[in-house]
């Protein structure tokens, strides 16, 4: 176990100890402030394992390339679903850690070696700066002075005409010259991107203003802009072939004969459809094409008239919002009137059928009478009911008296009696009458204000009632609520009192349990770091046998091909020398036959030359010719002896190029021996770190398993 376990274990042993036993008589705030801090002790050293860092290697050697030994996985005599949950968990949470770790190193590697790439990009493709000059436009040159017969050269410009151009001047002259540079710019010697995109937008742009231009309503100036514009290279020649599919019948139809739109184009009956339907229903209104509306200078342009006629109703007429449209009564008529045939004064519209409509109720007009449904005009009709105002016998309208007598004349000249409301000096009402009128008017006035200061006292008497019953019901409402907050508080009190023994105790069973749990697990991992020694030492031992079984085996084959190759060898070398033996016994043989022949020719020759010494003679004569053959075996005797040595140094070579062969099979063995030694031991290392890697992730999970399990069920200590 490392030293950050005992240490961790040993905060733990002391953030639960005996003095954690409250007294069921002492305060309960006091035994709920020591089950917090508690707690947060536990929580701390779980932060604290949490955030421990591993290290990557450990002299020059890095644990997380090799696998965790298989003795982490081997549990003998564990049976606590907890502890085997822990054990297989703690492995892939170092696995899943280390794989975080690579993969945040291999994409900082690959950051820096991009940041490493642009910054020699940059590096590469800086140049010195030079300055761009843009030739300003030059100005005409003057038409050189003429002379005449009458007398000298004279200027065609008088001077004084043309004065120094202006700032303003050149900078429009320096505008107009970049925009010509701009579109008449000579593709075929290149351009960069960003001017290109640049051109071909601001091209567009001007384009479709252009075509949104109604020929028939400009002016002379404008034409004759366009056309200027299009006679240059500003705008791409117009390919008279060039179809287009229709959006909506998907049809290829000639450009000439399309619509075009803000964003596709139709060919006309397509187009004519479209409009046809917005002018038929209002929730298709205004005619659009992917939700963006189409301009109504395109739609009149492109429609017959029949369709342009009705389109301008519409127009007209869903223009207006719904509230304020008035359509005609009449059922069989039901069209719209026209704001212009609609009279605000006598609150009628007439359609274009003479029916008359009231704006009012929306009803057939009432004529002279007034529609029922004019709120106003009744309110004003009880007013003056109460006032005692009179009605003009002409024009109907309201009249109040103020002074003077009952003669009243209304702002249409016509005259009356305030007091009967008949034509002037047609009655015999007097002033008596007319004051009487004035006074029951004025009593009704005074009542009226009576029965509204009645009626305010009346309200306010009754709200200081309400006021009263509300306040009275507050403080009852306040005393029941402080009572009940007393009796809260106190079984609040008792069941915290209850909890705190119930968690004390609830604590005390998982620290018990979780202390038998970590008593365990140190168990299983001296078991386990055991069996990864005992592992590693067999490994050791395998690796140290197997090593002096191949090196034997190395010594035993190169021994057999040793005395396979002297074998061959001499072998190689018999058959050599049989050889040079047969060609000297074939040599030797047709030297033979070679002498026979002669001597048989010399004694046939000297037979009948010589008187009886004609042995002598042959003799003689064959002597030549054996010390020729003499000379000549001689010499291949020394050719052979030769021919033997180089084939003898020859198989030397072979045997100690063999032997070199061999000593290099040894040495190579000696060094995979090494290596497997060298990474033995490194993957001895690699496997102790991964088993303190393991244990210590196995404490930070049964440590943050402790804590969920003593601070999950006590959540109700501190919901007060």
């Amino acid at each position: 176990m490392t030293t950050s376990t005992v240490e961790l274990q040993t905060i733990m042993s002391a953030s639960l100890g005996p003095e954690d036993c409250i007294d069921f008589y002492e305060n309960p705030y006091t035994a709920l402030e020591k089950l917090q801090d508690a707690g947060k002790v536990k929580e701390m050293v779980s932060k604290v394992m949490r955030e421990t860092p591993a290290d990557g290697s450990i002299n020059d050697i890095d644990w997380r390339q090799y696998e965790p030994p298989t003795a982490l996985r081997k549990t003998p005599n564990v049976t606590s679903q907890i502890l085997l949950n822990i054990i297989f968990s703690s492995i892939e949470n170092v696995k899943r850690r280390v794989a975080e770790e690579q993969r945040i190193k291999a994409e900082a590697a690959e950051e820096a070696a991009r940041r490493t790439a642009e910054g020699k990009h940059k590096a590469k493709g800086k140049e010195p700066y030079l300055p761009i000059v843009i030739a300003s436009e030059e100005p005409p040159l003057a038409e050189p002075s003429r002379t005449s017969a009458n007398g000298p050269a004279q200027s065609l410009t008088a001077p004084g005409d043309q004065g120094a151009p202006t700032k303003e001047e050149k900078v429009e002259k320096r505008r107009k010259f970049a925009l010509r540079r701009l579109f008449q710019r000579n593709l075929d010697r290149g351009e960069s991107s960003a001017a290109g995109c640049a051109r071909e937008a601001l091209r567009n742009k001007v384009e479709t203003q252009i075509q949104s231009v109604d020929p028939k309503s400009a002016d002379r100036k404008a034409l004759e802009a366009i056309a200027a514009l299009r006679k240059t290279r500003l705008f791409k020649p117009a390919d008279a072939n060039a179809v287009v599919e229709c959006i909506s019948c998907l049809d290829d139809v000639a450009v000439k004969d399309t619509v075009k739109v803000p964003c596709h184009n139709y060919c006309r009956d397509c187009f004519v459809r479209l409009v046809s339907a917005a002018v038929q229903n209002e929730q298709q209104w205004p005619p659009k094409c992917c939700l963006n509306q189409i301009p109504f200078k395109t739609v009149l342009k492109n429609i017959p008239e029949e369709l342009k006629k009705r389109f301008r109703e519409r127009s007209s007429e869903w223009g207006i919002p719904v509230s304020e449209r008035v359509y005609c009564h009449n059922a069989d008529c039901g069209v719209w009137i026209k704001p212009g045939r609609i009279s605000l004064v006598r609150r009628q519209a007439r359609c274009e059928h003479g029916h008359v409509t009231c704006i009012i109720c929306r009803g057939q007009a009432h004529g002279n009478d007034e529609c029922p449904q004019d709120q106003d005009l009744h309110l004003t009709k009880l007013l003056a009911e109460e006032e005692g105002w009179k009605h003009c016998y002409s024009c109907r309208a309201l009249v109040e008296h103020k002074e003077a007598c009952q003669h009243m004349t209304c702002r249409c000249g016509a005259q009356f009696c305030y007091v009967c409301g008949l034509r002037w000096r047609t009655c015999g009402c007097t002033m008596e009458q007319l004051h009487a009128i004035k006074d029951a008017a004025e009593a009704r006035r005074a009542q009226r204000l009576v029965d509204e200061r009645a009626e305010a006292e009346e309200l306010r008497e009754i709200l200081a009632q309400i006021e009263e019953f509300e306040r009275q019901e507050a403080w009852r409402l306040e005393s029941e609520r402080l009572e009940q907050e007393r009796l809260e508080l106190e079984r609040w009190q008792a069941e915290v009192e209850e909890r705190l023994r119930v968690e004390q105790i609830r604590r005390q069973e998982i620290g018990i349990k979780y202390q038998q749990l970590r008593e365990m697990l140190e168990g299983l991992n001296e078991l386990q770091q055991i069996m990864a020694d005992s592992k590693q030492d067999e490994s050791a031992r395998d690796l140290a046998v197997e090593a002096e079984l191949a090196k034997k085996h190395l010594e035993e084959k190169q021994q057999a091909e040793r005395e396979s190759l002297d074998s061959l060898l001499s072998i190689k070398l018999r058959a050599r020398e049989d050889r040079y033996e047969k060609d000297y016994a074939a040599r030797a043989a047709l030297e033979y036959q070679l002498v026979e022949d002669y001597l048989a020719q010399l004694r046939s020759f000297w037979a009948d030359k010589a008187d009886g010494g004609e042995e002598r003679v042959v003799q003689a004569s064959m002597l030549p010719l054996r010390q020729r053959m003499d000379l000549a075996h001689r010499t291949w005797q020394r050719w052979r002896d030769d021919q033997l040595q180089h084939y003898r140094s020859k198989l030397d070579e072979e045997r100690t190029v063999k032997e070199e062969l061999m000593y290099s099979s040894r040495k190579r063995m000696d060094a995979l021996h090494v290596d497997k030694e060298t990474e033995l031991a490194r993957r001895m290392v690699a496997e102790k770190k991964w088993i303190e890697e393991v244990f210590l992730e196995r404490e930070r999970l049964l440590v943050g398993m402790e804590l969920q399990e003593t601070e999950d069920d006590a959540d109700s200590l501190f919901a007060a």
